[in-house]
């Protein structure tokens, strides 16, 4: 049984009737999103059951155009006035903004008509009690894992979440597609303590099938271990030297490249890679490649939010940049044409031309210095490049991680760490739309003490 009380027609008609309602009120363009959402979510901690919550929401966005000049309203009530009036309101805006011409909505002829949707929706099936099963089970394997002695650990939350989807998006040029969408999650939260202090580390994992996630033993597990290892932390003495960041770590650090090739990043000269096509912008056996068409991929789609389809393509090749990430707008004020990432990046696939090493080879690889596991804050200039974190993490000797470190800064430019990366793990996590295992970078600063 679906845990939605909307279906795709329901949801297409909806969209089309407010393109209409917009139309009749003086809109001259109109772009009309609208979406359903239920899910529901089961916790535990320590043994009993913590939250349990079933959720339903709805959204209608109206996109209106007078001329170049455009407003924006949203409304979660989808009746015939509450969309009349929402209408109203976008017109009334885009009365007052400046004229845009670039922002116009894309031609019928750029948008993705025809494109085949992927396949995105598996609703899981699963029913309360399945979830709460599933989050006891989580918690009480999380409070039995074995860590070292002296060290005990407990459950912060087990979770496991369900959802479905529906999504329609309507355009006046004649544009009305809709897309059906299941979104899977677990996670694990474990706090560990021993007599000097306490820590807290966390495992997810996120999918579109259910039985396609980490089993919830795992991810406790895992979020134990992670939690357990921070004991006994102590600084490092400052110096320059390798660094090895973990997946989800590495992901983080590959967003900031994205951002810096995005459309809007490269108009507004906020960008540490200003015209970056055709140039070395990476280590040279380093690949990027963006999917849309993935199966069941959490980044997948058929077409953006302005109705333009994504491509397979090569970002990064040989580590040339090869593309920008461009919505409609960004597109015409650089003089190109919407690569269909109006609302970023589709699937993305860090890897490399050299031979595969895991973790413990990319450890051995290094000899001795850090291992990233958590970024607690920190800045980065998007047009210089520069960049300071505040980590905490493993400290290697011959290869093995030894302590745990903390109260440790970690710093350098993107424009140099990227060309520094020695080597991309095969320990790969996907991370919402970015996939990459352990990135081993040289030459970055590391402060400690004195």
């Amino acid at each position: 049984m679906s845990l939605l009380t909307t279906d795709a027609v329901q949801m297409r008609a909806v969209a089309a009737a407010a393109v209409d309602t917009a139309r009749r009120l003086g809109a001259e363009h109109a772009v009309v999103s609208a979406r359903a959402t239920a899910a529901v979510q089961v916790t535990a901690r320590q043994g009993a059951i913590d939250t349990a919550l079933r959720d339903a929401r709805q959204s209608l966005t109206l996109r209106l155009y007078r001329g170049a000049r455009v407003g924006v309203a949203t409304t979660a009530a989808l009746d015939p006035d509450s969309v009349r009036r929402a209408a109203e309101e976008a017109l009334a805006l885009a009365a007052l903004m400046p004229e845009d011409p670039d922002g116009l909505p894309a031609s019928l002829a750029d948008m993705a008509t025809e494109v085949p949707l992927p396949l995105l929706n598996a609703p899981s099936r699963r029913d309360p009690g399945a979830l709460r099963a599933l989050a006891l089970k989580g918690d009480a394997a999380i409070r039995a894992a074995t860590v070292p002695a002296g060290v005990t650990v407990e459950t912060v939350a087990m979770g496991v979440s369900t959802s479905e989807s529906v999504a329609a998006l309507a355009t006046s040029a004649g544009f009305c597609r809709t897309q059906e969408f299941s979104n899977q999650s677990a996670w694990a939260v474990a706090l560990a303590r021993d007599a000097n202090g306490a820590g807290n580390e966390f495992a997810d994992s996120h999918d579109r099938r259910f039985e396609n996630l980490v089993p919830v033993e795992t991810l406790a597990a895992r979020a134990a271990a992670r939690a357990a290892r921070q004991m006994g932390a102590r600084a490092v003495a400052s110096h320059r030297g390798p660094v090895l960041l973990e997946p989800r770590i590495a992901a983080a650090l590959l967003g900031d490249l994205i951002t810096a090739l995005t459309g809007s990043a490269q108009d507004q000269k906020r960008t540490f890679l200003p015209g970056a096509l055709g140039m070395v912008v990476a280590a040279e056996h380093l690949e990027l490649h963006e999917d849309p068409h993935e199966p069941f991929g959490l980044a997948s789609g058929a077409f953006d939010s302005e109705g333009v389809a994504g491509q397979r393509r090569a970002i990064l090749h040989d580590g040339l940049a090869l593309g920008y990430f461009l919505g409609t707008r960004s597109a015409r004020r650089l003089g190109m044409v919407s690569t269909g990432n109006a609302d970023g990046p589709w699937n993305l696939r860090l890897g490399s031309r050299l031979p595969g090493v895991d973790f413990d080879g990319l450890c051995q690889q290094m000899g001795q210095g850090l291992v990233i596991t958590r970024m607690m804050g920190g800045a980065t200039d998007p047009v210089t490049g520069n960049w300071t974190q505040a980590v905490s993490g493993l400290w290697v000797e011959s290869g093995v991680p030894v302590h745990a470190v903390t109260d440790v800064t970690v710093g350098g430019n993107l424009r140099d760490m990227w060309k520094a990366v020695l080597a991309v793990g095969t320990d790969v996590e996907r991370n919402g739309a970015i996939r990459t295992g352990s990135l081993l970078i040289d030459g970055l600063q590391i402060g400690g003490a004195a």
